[in-house]
């Protein structure tokens, strides 16, 4: 998802990838280094690749390291305002607490108090309860507002404990 050019109806507020309003958030830096670098997005989950040297990759099975979190501050470094994500090799910023706007991919309804779970294979993000090939992430949930319900994926915000 680029940066918004125009005001949209559904839209409830928000960049995925972006600390809800102002909150303080406990994080980590590390190398990004996923196999397929489109996965590299904002918002969307990562695990440990390589401990030793603090790498990491979109989804994976990993330790979880965090959700990609700081997109303005990206845009600016690299003057890249209309990418959402990030080359492999660049240093990033990961939330492991805190609330974040994130894209949810869901196909049924969902409802503040929703656990949180990441798709393995490009660390994507969904509501409910993890199934096959997917990790919930422990502790997080849907909070403030239900996610914006036009279109999946739907923005929300997401608290990580």
């Amino acid at each position: 998802m680029a940066f918004p050019s125009s005001v949209i109806s559904d839209l409830v507020s928000g960049i995925p990838g972006e600390i809800a309003f102002d909150a303080p958030y406990t994080g980590i830096t590390a190398i990004v280094d996923t196999t397929t670098e489109a996965n590299n997005v904002f918002g969307r989950a990562f695990t440990y690749k390589t401990e030793s040297v603090e790498s990491v990759q979109a989804g994976g099975t990993g330790l979880f390291a965090g959700l990609m979190v700081n997109p303005k501050a990206h845009a600016i470094n690299t003057l890249a305002a209309t990418t959402d994500s990030v080359s492999n090799g660049r240093v990033s910023e990961f939330a492991v607490q805190g609330e974040i706007y994130v894209l949810l991919s869901v196909g049924t309804s969902v409802t503040i108090g929703d656990g949180i779970y990441f798709v393995n294979a490009d660390g994507t993000l969904g509501a409910g309860t993890a199934g096959g090939g997917q990790t919930q992430i422990a502790g997080a949930t849907v909070v403030r507002h239900n996610p914006s319900a036009a279109n999946a994926p739907s923005l929300a915000v997401v608290r990580l404990s």
